[in-house]
């Protein structure tokens, strides 16, 4: 008798594959809670949802990242375009960061696994707030559509043995200024206080947030720079 075939239906496929997340997420946990973190970790799933192209998939929600693949780098970075356009208006929110990679994906069950998935997921961790870091043909692609991707070199990822080239790629500002403390991107019309250090102003997502502001101005402002959001008008 012929045993029924119990192998895994697994299929390799070429993907872009990225993740996207809220810089300064553990900051923002260990200051305004657990609560706090895991609305804004939701959020970013559903902003995700909604900024999904043709050909864009969400694969699934790790933490305070989304995990996306798409049939090309073009349709990626249409999507990303669209999600850090609707981020950079939310009132409340923390910056994103992305790793984006394209490349042959092992295909299951909604889920993708493999090589390229773990180059987009180690090249994430080296991006700044409001920036992607990108391979190759990432690169290539938003060339292509007349955007600046400066090349990084190669620097070395955890568990990865081959040398990789990496560009960046600079995502949609935010239109708020962020509150010093937390991250968190705040509407100055509605923030919850505001402080006068070094004639500037700061805004603040909570009196709790302004108090540990004033305690220690310095700690937030000596190495924070400062984005077109938060220039003061001259």
């Amino acid at each position: 008798m012929m045993l029924p075939d119990t192998t895994p239906d697994f299929d390799t496929v070429e993907a872009t594959a990225a993740f996207v997340d809220l810089a300064g997420y553990s900051i923002l946990t260990e200051i305004c809670g657990d609560h706090e973190a895991a609305q804004l970790a939701a959020r970013l799933a559903d902003l995700a949802q909604a900024a999904l192209q043709p050909g864009v998939r969400l694969v699934k929600t790790i933490g305070d990242a989304v995990m996306l693949t798409a049939d090309t780098p073009t349709q990626m970075l249409a999507t990303l375009t669209d999600l850090a356009e609707q981020v950079a208006g939310e009132d409340g929110f923390l910056a994103l960061r992305a790793g984006i990679h394209h490349g042959p994906v092992i295909a299951r069950g909604g889920d993708v696994f493999g090589h390229t998935v773990n180059i987009a997921a180690r090249i994430t961790a080296l991006a700044g707030a409001g920036h992607a870091v990108i391979t190759d043909p990432i690169a290539a692609a938003a060339t292509r559509q007349g955007l600046s991707t400066p090349a990084i070199g190669a620097p070395p990822l955890r568990s990865i043995t081959t040398p990789i080239p990496l560009h960046t790629l600079a995502l949609t500002e935010a239109r708020y200024p962020r509150d010093p403390v937390c991250g968190m991107r705040i509407n100055p019309e509605t923030a919850r206080a505001r402080r006068r250090y070094q004639d500037r102003d700061w805004w603040f997502c909570s009196t709790d947030c302004a108090h540990q502001f004033t305690t220690t101005p310095s700690t937030y402002t000596s190495t924070l720079p400062v984005t077109a959001s938060e220039r003061q008008p001259t």
